[in-house]
């Protein structure tokens, strides 16, 4: 609609924190065994173990600032609204990307590479809420859903980008791994311009006491100028809200307090529940492990293995883009959520007995294309498809629209710390357990897929179209929190009233003074 054109441009500006967490993701890999690279750094010349620990490094550096960018972020997104948390994001990730292009070494590459990370842990935090917070319940899921095709888009670029440089350039070039890698300065630094540009959230701005510019900003997001009377009911919401988590701020309720309502520990249960199932269904089994399976099918050539890994990627994108603009309308999220869990779980199964069939590693280039191995190879498509429709947009629809106003920067930062934590382990035990227990890795992620399902099912509520504020309160909170609720918005009506008689009377003095 031309009317929510501020809308849109908005959330797709915040979005690009997504591009900055996908192209990390998608051209490193392809980047570390470049051979200029390898020859720029002296790292040719190490034995493989010292190498592996190298490119170990480069990786764990990027998802430990990760992790330790949503704390830092968590303070910015309460204090200095959402827009200063995407200012900060991009800021930290243009930097840690100059420091990768400059000649520090390979202890500057690092370096640059945890700054990269700290960015992207910003910006997991404040571009998912900003999003939310902007978005009427009708746009909502469409909207949160475009965060996840951005990042799938952007890992694709990044993922072909790092293979066409190795293909277009020669190894004795700088240029094939100082292109990829410069790239990374174009979403950050649209990111820091665009910014500029869009509002600051209304219930931010609500919750700050500026409700004249909250409803300003409103009304632009709306794209109702001059036609105001049609956002005073959404208006109305935002400042009931605002006043509720106001006077809980004045009353000084410790964090840890709050933790212990029923209704708070129950999103929480949802949110950080959603992270660790995005993260233990297996995704990142496949990513480690595709190329293999694709070669163990009769693909044995290099180059037709990668090409299958890149469609891999195209697949998990269009499935995303399907979500968007399709699925997200047609049934609710947990429909979604159930559905491709399942899924998942039974290509886990299917993926189980073929990967046990697999010849030995030497034995690969002499791998015949067969019926089972193209099922299998159609089977990581398939498990791509039901993530990219369900866990891997959802998650973050869920965490970043089901936590009240004063605290949901905390809450979400729980949640978003909760992912990138999961991330790490995930990384770390994957490769292991591909080669301790080798197939046997695909029935744990099978157990967690079956898991995720009963998690659904029974702890996460619908909450797609559901207004922000009472309205999804009252999918968690038990009645006691909502009479507290309804006592507090009372209580904040009894004091905007007793304001405005004080007022008042104080300019009826100063007319018969």
């Amino acid at each position: 609609m031309a009317r929510y054109t501020t809308l849109y441009l908005s959330a797709l500006i915040a979005g690009l924190t997504a591009a900055l967490f996908g192209y990390s993701v998608g051209f490193i890999g392809g980047i570390i065994v470049l051979p200029s690279f390898l020859s720029h750094f002296s790292l040719s010349t190490l034995p493989p173990s010292a190498l592996a620990s190298t490119q170990a490094r480069i990786i764990t550096s990027w998802l430990a600032g990760a992790l330790f960018g949503v704390p830092l972020g968590m303070p910015f997104c309460s204090r200095f609204g959402r827009k200063g948390c995407l200012f900060l994001a991009g800021g930290l990730y243009v930097c840690g990307a100059g420091m990768q292009l400059l000649d520090f070494g390979i202890g500057g590459f690092e370096v640059g590479r945890a700054l990269n990370g700290l960015g992207v842990g910003v910006g997991t935090l404040g571009g998912p809420m900003y999003i939310s917070e902007i978005s009427p319940p009708s746009e909502r899921g469409m909207l949160m859903s475009s965060y996840q095709t951005i990042l799938q888009l952007s890992a694709l670029a990044g993922f072909w980008g790092a293979f066409l440089s190795h293909s277009s350039f020669p190894s004795s070039s700088s240029l094939q791994w100082q292109l990829p890698t410069a790239i990374q300065l174009i979403p950050g630094i649209l990111l820091l311009l665009g910014t500029c540009f869009i509002p600051e959230t209304p219930s931010f701005l609500a919750g700050k006491g500026r409700e004249e510019e909250a409803e300003r900003c409103l009304v632009r997001l709306r794209g109702v100028k001059g036609e105001e009377w049609m956002v005073e009911g959404e208006m109305q919401e935002i400042r009931d809200a605002a006043r509720v988590s106001a006077l809980v701020r004045d009353k000084n309720v410790p964090f840890s307090k709050e933790l212990l309502k029923p209704g708070i520990r129950k999103r929480l249960v949802v949110g950080v529940g959603l992270m660790i199932a995005q993260n233990m269904v297996g995704l990142n089994a496949l990513n480690y492990y595709a190329p293999v399976i694709f070669m163990s099918a009769g693909f044995t050539s290099v180059s037709s293995s990668l090409f299958l890994t890149g469609v891999f990627g195209v697949v998990k994108l269009l499935s995303a883009i399907a979500f968007m603009f399709v699925f997200v309308k047609i049934r609710g999220n947990r429909f979604w959520l159930l559905l491709g869990s399942s899924l998942c779980g039974v290509c886990m199964l299917v993926l189980a007995y073929f990967v046990h069939k697999i010849p030995p590693a030497n034995q690969l280039g002499e791998a015949k294309l067969t019926v089972g191995g193209m099922v299998s190879v159609l089977t990581v498509y398939i498990f791509a498809f039901s993530f990219s429709v369900s866990l891997g947009p959802i998650s973050w629809n869920v965490c970043s629209e089901i936590f009240p106003l004063h605290i949901n920067a905390k809450c979400c930062a729980i949640t978003t710390c909760t992912q990138w934590l999961f991330q790490i382990v995930i990384a770390y035990i994957t490769p292991q357990l591909l080669t301790t227990i080798g197939w046997g890795t695909y029935l744990i992620y099978a157990l967690f897929c079956l898991l995720t399902t009963l998690f659904v099912f029974f702890s996460v509520p619908e909450t797609r179209n559901v207004p922000l504020g009472r309205e999804m309160d009252s999918l968690f909170d038990d009645k006691k929190d909502i009479d507290e609720e309804d006592e507090m918005e009372e209580e904040s009506e009894t004091t905007l009233l007793l304001k405005h008689g004080q007022r008042e009377r104080r300019g009826s003095l100063g007319v018969y003074t």
